[in-house]
């Protein structure tokens, strides 16, 4: 035996060294990619006329409100004067009308006999749709772009799937899409990418499938591994507290707007959509969703079987408890496990984990607004609006290397019980589902992916485990000079301030130490171009009386049309000497060093809140004019919107934003 399979090599050998090319043609082939969209992204047809029943129109669902507005605006004083009813009941029938054509059954199986448009990898190939003229089928438009471009159009696919289905129907689905791609390209493994409910599905797939070795990477950005809080809230009743300001921030990042209309909030009264919100749940959309299979992968485990209980009938709904049980208790109970063994089977895995939200629901939990951050990475997290206790140590044992710091600056994340601690990236301040406008997080895809440098968090200095959103809307980011994002050492001789802004000058008018042990000049009003940086001289510091995190308070204004006078907080952890040594790769070689030293600018005044006006959208901002790393900051900041109150939504609508274009490789 032994002897005929050295025949069989030799043999092998002298063939590809006879044909020209065939050896390097082998190793030619590029690594397909797969996307695994966000939730409710796939289009469903009707199975026998194929007409498109499901692909949310957002203009005739806008229609329909519209069309209801004179009943919406009849309502609107008793709404206003605390009763509720009038509105939901008007708002109520549109919810259902919209959602009607994806109905299941008690058992969990659809009502209709509806099949995805898209139903076979051929199909799915990005070069199939667009010469089908099928581009509105393409999901995440500008992240498929930056493959096309590096491994042709034909080896990009959109994975399709009827979105009700439960995760375990989906990681079998995946599981043969997967081998019909690899048989169309001759590729060995695909690369993966899910986004949100498609992170969720590429871990779950990982986990059953893993060790099969077809995935050479994946990366899972803001993954609802363990579900969101958002529906176990739903599910259990809790009371809801929504944060229009940050919806309306929310709303501003998507639109890709550096206009700040956070004056709206004085003219629209919100506080009253909490009940129209938790009333048109309740009394319209539960009994829809509730027999939607893929809405209980959703539900977080620690409260799955009091939702379950108070939720779902034992008999009518069996069907549903079955395949929501297995998914519960064989996967997600088990995950960790489960990645470990893609990862043992030659899988790279990268977890991007976002926070500095509360969750939109308002039960205090750190999040990107829809996720939260401890489901989507396993962290353990303090409440949204605390931190841990003084001299906190990081205690999980998913990581037990001593050298591996996996504490967030602000005290508030304990990453060495995520998942996989030493592969899940932190992005402080970056919303759900909004990486496209991060030039630092396309960067870190894009090295992931393209490059074979970024093993774990600790691989590359410019990626750090914990870092902030670099997105031009933000306006200002804050780090010091030689030491890691969100943290402070001795080694520090500048504090820098960068102007994320694409089109706007930032002008500084102050910058407060809160609790740290050192003092910066400040008192003169300094200017920053868009793109460019500054940096402030540093006192003398002694790290000795200070071992608890600090916060550096910026007073500006982005020279906007509104020209408002804001302030940002940044929290920094000091790292003492024995820090230092212990955690040596968080201080750098090279300092980072400003575009040019702030200095005294001519006296400036200090502008008053101005109304809000329509602009332009900002220019592209590269990757390569982005910071090294991140930092770590709290945000005052909102957004605008027309807010609609429809929380599923949420959950229906993750595409639903007008996305740039992606920065420059």
């Amino acid at each position: 035996m032994k002897r005929t399979a050295c025949f069989l090599a030799i043999l092998l050998t002298l063939c590809m060294a006879l044909v020209p090319g065939l050896s390097a043609a082998a190793a030619s082939v590029p690594t397909p990619l797969i996307l695994l969209q966000g939730y409710s992204g796939p289009r469903l047809d009707d199975a026998a006329t194929g007409e498109q029943v499901w692909g949310l129109d957002f203009d005739a669902v806008g229609q329909r409100v519209a069309e209801a507005i004179p009943e919406i605006l009849g309502t609107a004083g008793s709404t206003f004067a605390g009763d509720t009813t009038a509105l939901v009941d008007v708002l109520g029938p549109i919810v259902l009308e919209v959602l009607e054509p994806i109905a299941c059954k008690a058992d969990g199986t659809s009502k209709y006999d509806l099949v995805p448009h898209i139903k076979t990898a051929e199909e799915a190939r990005v070069s199939t749709l667009r010469a089908n003229g099928e581009e509105a089928l393409i999901a995440e438009k500008e992240l498929v772009a930056m493959f096309e471009a590096r491994i042709g159009s034909e080896n990009v696919f959109i994975f399709n799937f009827d979105w009700r289905k439960g995760q375990m129907a989906y990681a079998d689905a995946i599981d043969a899409f997967i081998g019909e791609v690899k048989a169309l390209t001759g590729a060995r493994q695909v690369d993966l990418f899910g986004l949100s409910h498609g992170g969720q599905c590429a871990a779950t797939y990982l986990a059953l499938y893993g060790e099969k070795g077809d995935v050479r990477k994946a990366m899972l950005d803001a993954p609802a591994i363990g579900g969101t809080s958002l529906v176990g809230d739903l599910l259990l009743g809790e009371p809801i507290h929504i944060d229009y300001a940050t919806i309306l921030q929310f709303v501003e990042l998507g639109l890709g707007t550096e206009s700040e209309f956070e004056g709206l909030l004085r003219y629209i009264g919100l506080e009253k959509l909490d009940a129209v919100v938790a009333d048109l749940f309740e009394r319209y959309a539960l009994d829809f969703v509730k027999t939607i299979p893929s809405i209980w992968d959703f539900c977080p485990l620690e409260v799955y079987e009091e939702a379950k209980e108070k939720r779902l009938d034992p008999v009518e709904n069996a069907q549903i408890i079955r395949d929501s049980d297995a998914f519960h208790y064989n996967v997600l109970a088990n995950i960790r496990e489960g990645l470990l063994r893609a990862q043992k089977a030659g899988t790279k895995i990268a977890i991007v984990s976002n926070y500095g939200f509360e969750n939109v629901t308002g039960s205090n939990r750190n999040s990107d607004y829809i996720i939260d951050t401890s489901l989507s990475s396993g962290a353990v997290c303090a409440p949204f609006d605390g931190t841990f206790a003084a001299g906190y140590r990081q205690t999980g044992q998913n990581c037990t290397d001593k050298g591996h710091l996996h504490v967030s600056p602000e005290q508030n994340i304990d990453a060495s019980y995520a998942y996989l601690p030493d592969n899940t990236w932190f992005i402080n301040r970056q919303f759900h589902g909004m990486y496209v406008f991060d030039p630092y997080t396309v960067s870190l895809l894009q090295t992931f992916f393209f490059t074979d440098s970024l093993e774990t968090v600790f691989s590359d200095p410019d990626f750090p485990q914990f870092n902030a959103t670099h997105n031009p809307v933000d306006s200002l980011y804050v780090r010091f000079d030689a030491t890691a994002p969100g943290f402070h050492s001795e080694a520090d001789q500048s504090l820098l301030l960068y102007n994320l802004s694409a089109q706007y000058d930032l002008t500084i008018w102050d910058i407060e130490l809160v609790g740290a042990p050192f003092s910066a000049e400040t008192d003169f009003a300094a200017r920053i171009a868009p793109g460019d940086s500054g940096g402030v001289n540093l006192g003398a510091h002694d790290l000795a009386d200070c071992d608890t995190p600090f916060t550096v308070r910026v007073t500006y204004t982005l020279l906007s049309p509104q020209m408002l006078l804001k302030t940002e907080d940044f929290v920094f952890t000091p790292l003492d000497a024995e820090k230092a040594s212990a955690f040596s790769y968080l201080i750098e070689e090279t300092p980072q060093t400003p575009t040019t030293p702030l200095s005294p600018q001519p006296a400036e005044t200090e502008p008053e809140a101005a109304e809000p006006e329509t602009e332009t959208p900002p220019q592209e901002q590269t990757a390569a004019s982005i910071p090294g790393t991140g930092g770590n900051k709290q945000s005052g900041k909102a957004g605008v919107l027309a807010a609609v109150p429809l929380c599923l939504t949420v959950m229906l609508l993750p595409a639903a934003h007008k996305r740039r274009k992606l920065p420059a490789e």
